[in-house]
């Protein structure tokens, strides 16, 4: 596991010093406050999304992109033996952002990601947006607002199944500041066995920050067999009934410190599955802490239940360095148990514990 771990730090920082022919530039990185709050380019989907430079091509264009080098060491034990197994993973994404604003009141969004990984170009997202006084519509391929997944981590936390995308439509009504409530309805993947078609299912959101050190936030979603987890694709996304699911955060901020608490859970049990892994649910917990300067240090804890190859408790350490204005490099460690007959690993053996490295180089340009 340490030899992993060297790999994982020589080859990322090696990358950034490769990438980065501006690397003088370190001297010039700002303090955390000067880069909209966080030494991490994005600590959650949509700010990723929203992550890049901003270059106007013409009064109604503006194109972004972001680079990712991400690298990941993960090293087994089995219970049914005392031998070990390890997987490693390297992997270049490249995401590219577009906005288009023809009127004041309209604008339109294309995300482009490609993986060389898996060799795959993809539309992430594509949607218009009209806005009139305090509400904002967007329809088009979009992720509906369920769920934050908030995390200062390489590895992004095990609730992270919640997460949907689909073609659909969501109003949002924000009077102030302080409150956003939302309602979305979306032709999810999902559909009821016997069905010739793919269902509309809906969902809605409330967020609010009553106080200046907080904020926090319900959603609900009314099929779960959506989300990207893909819980039914071996039964052909076909269902008997819906398992609808809620979601819940809280930010906390003092002085240098963040703490985020999140969980999803699913509110009923998918018939179509194995009772251990019928009812899926995960929370977690956070801590960031911003010294002086440009890092970050973050601790994790999260916890899961009847989700399949996913660590029933895993907890964490990741450091940030923001190298430049542009850049950022995080290396994290996490430490997981596995729930016994729930995960199996390298040769279909079943897992028991898991350490793991990971570091990434994230590049706007």
């Amino acid at each position: 596991m340490i030899r992993g771990w060297i790999k994982t730090s020589c080859v990322i920082i090696s990358m950034a010093i490769l990438v980065l022919p501006d690397y003088a530039l370190a001297a010039d990185a700002v303090m955390h406050d000067e880069v909209n709050g966080h030494v991490r380019i994005y600590r959650t989907r949509e700010e990723r999304r929203e992550a890049g430079l901003k270059h106007e091509i013409t009064d109604w264009l503006t194109l972004s992109g972001l680079l990712e080098l991400e690298y990941e060491f993960q090293r087994f034990s089995h219970n049914d033996t005392s031998s070990h197994s390890h997987d490693d993973d390297f992997t270049k994404t490249l995401q590219i952002g577009a906005e288009l604003h023809p009127f004041s009141w309209m604008k339109g969004e294309l995300i482009y990601e490609y993986d060389d990984e898996a060799n795959r170009h993809t539309l992430d997202e594509g949607f218009a947006s009209f806005e009139a006084g305090d509400f904002e519509l967007e329809a088009g391929r979009l992720y509906v607002p369920f769920g934050v997944y908030f995390s200062h981590f390489v590895t992004g936390p095990v609730l992270e199944f919640g997460e949907t995308r689909d073609v659909g439509m969501n109003l949002s009504w924000a009077p102030d500041d302080r409150l956003d409530i939302a309602a979305f309805v979306y032709k999810g993947r999902a559909r009821k066995a016997g069905s010739g078609g793919k269902d509309w299912d809906w969902g809605f959101t409330a967020e609010g920050s009553p106080f200046e050190f907080g904020s926090f936030g319900v959603s609900y979603l009314s099929d779960l067999a959506d989300s990207q987890e893909g819980f039914l694709s071996d039964e052909g996304d076909r269902y008997d009934s819906r398992v609808d699911a809620w979601s819940a955060y809280a930010v906390v901020g003092y002085d240098r410190f963040e703490l985020t608490a999140e969980v999803v859970r699913a509110l009923d049990s998918f018939r179509e599955l194995d009772p251990d892994r019928d009812r899926p649910r995960a929370w977690n917990v956070e801590l960031g802490f911003y010294p002086a300067g440009n890092f970050e240090w973050a601790l994790r804890v999260e916890g899961s239940g009847d989700v399949e190859d996913a660590p029933r408790l895993q907890g964490g350490v990741s450091v940030a360095w923001r190298i430049t204005r542009t850049a950022s490099l995080t290396l994290d460690y996490l430490r997981g148990s596995y729930r016994r007959g729930l995960a199996e690993g390298p040769g279909d053996r079943e897992l028991d514990k898991v350490h793991q490295v990971a570091g990434q180089l994230s590049v706007e340009f």
